[in-house]
C-alpha cells in the first residue's frame, strides 16, 4: 500500500505526512478493527508513520496534547507502538520525551492497577500538572519537528517502499 504523490512533493516539509495521509483518512471515524486492518497492511516504516501521525495530528493545543497522550496510553494502548516507531527512525530524543509523557500520565492518573478518568480540564485544577505538561509539550513540539525532518529524509531515501510518484502530465 503506497501513497501517490507528485514529484514536487518529494521536497515538501509534509512529505512523511503525505505518505500516510490516505491511509489515515481512509479509516477516520471507523472502528479500531478497521484501523488495525489498514495498519497491518503497511510495512514497518509506514506503520511508524501511521502511529506517529495518528497521535501527532491530535496535539495542536496543550489540553489536546495532554488528553490525547493519556488516551493513547490508557485506552488505545498504542503508546508502545508509537515509541517503537520512533526507535525505527532512531529518534532517541523523541523516545525520551514519550517516556516522560508516559511517566507524567501514569503518576497523575494511575493508582495501583486502576486508572482515574482523564479530562482536558485536569490542567486547570492542578497547577503542578499544568506546569509539567507545559514543559513536556514544549519538549515534544521541538522533538516532533526533528522527528518529521528525519522521517521526511527516510521517505526520500526509501521512496520505493512508501510512495508512487505520479508521472508528469
Amino acid at each position: 500500500m503506497k501513497a501517490e504523490i507528485r514529484k514536487e512533493d518529494l521536497d515538501s516539509q509534509k512529505l512523511s505526512w503525505l505518505c500516510i495521509e490516505p491511509m489515515l483518512l481512509s479509516v477516520r471515524g471507523q472502528s479500531m478493527d478497521a484501523k488495525r486492518e489498514v495498519y497491518l497492511q503497511l510495512n514497518e516504516g509506514q506503520q511508524a508513520l501511521y502511529l506517529f501521525y495518528s497521535y501527532h495530528n491530535h496535539t495542536t493545543s496543550l489540553a489536546e496534547f495532554y488528553w490525547f497522550s493519556a488516551y493513547n496510553i490508557i485506552d488505545l494502548r498504542s503508546w508502545d507502538g508509537i515509541r517503537r516507531g520512533m526507535r525505527f527512525f532512531q529518534l532517541t530524543v523523541m523516545i525520551d520525551v514519550l517516556d516522560e509523557i508516559e511517566a507524567l500520565i501514569t503518576d497523575a492518573k494511575k493508582s495501583g492497577e486502576s486508572w482515574h478518568e482523564v479530562s482536558p480540564t485536569d490542567l486547570e485544577h492542578d497547577p503542578q500538572l499544568l506546569q509539567q505538561t507545559e514543559r513536556l509539550y514544549a519538549a515534544y513540539r521541538k522533538a516532533s519537528q526533528q522527528a518529521i525532518t528525519t522521517m521526511n529524509e527516510w521517505v526520500r531515501q526509501h521512496q520505493d517502499l512508501v510512495v508512487e510518484v505520479k508521472a508528469e502530465s
